[in-house]
C-alpha cells in the first residue's frame, strides 16, 4: 500500500488547526469535564478517518466491485468498532456524554469531507492516467 503523504500532511494540518481555532477557544467557556470529551471526540474521529483512509488506499487499485466491499465493508467495521468504543468511553470511562456526542458529529462531518475529497482526489487523478 502507497501512502498518500500529500492528504495525510492535510489531515495533520487540519488537525492542528481544528486544535487552535476551536478548542481553545471552547476551553475558556467549558469545564475540564467536557473539554477532556471533546478532546476525546475529535481523536476518535481522527481515527476512524485514519482506518477510512487505509481502506481506501488497499481497495482502490482493485476492480470495483472489490473496492466496494473492502470500502463498504470497513465503513460498517469503523461504525460498528466506533460505537464500542464510545459505549466504552461513556459506561468505564465516564465522559460528558453530550459533549463527547457533539464533538463527535462535529469532527465526523469535517472528517467526512476530507475523506470524499480523498476519493475525488484519487478517482480524477486515476482518469487522467
Amino acid at each position: 500500500m502507497k501512502l498518500d503523504w500529500v492528504f495525510l500532511r492535510l489531515v495533520g494540518l487540519y488537525a492542528i488547526v481544528v486544535a487552535f481555532l476551536i478548542l481553545y477557544p471552547i476551553s475558556t467557556v467549558v469545564d475540564a469535564e467536557a473539554l477532556r470529551s471533546i478532546v476525546a471526540g475529535g481523536l476518535l474521529s481522527l481515527f476512524h478517518l485514519l482506518f477510512g483512509y487505509i481502506t481506501v488506499e488497499s481497495g482502490f487499485d482493485k476492480k470495483s466491485t472489490t473496492f466496494l466491499k473492502i470500502v463498504l465493508g470497513g465503513m460498517v467495521v469503523r461504525l460498528f468498532l466506533m460505537a464500542g468504543i464510545v459505549f466504552v468511553m461513556l459506561k468505564s470511562f465516564q465522559f460528558d456524554p453530550l459533549s463527547l456526542m457533539l464533538s463527535l458529529l462535529f469532527y465526523y462531518v469535517m472528517n467526512l469531507v476530507l475523506e470524499i475529497y480523498l476519493l475525488q482526489r484519487k478517482v480524477s487523478v486515476n482518469h487522467q492516467l
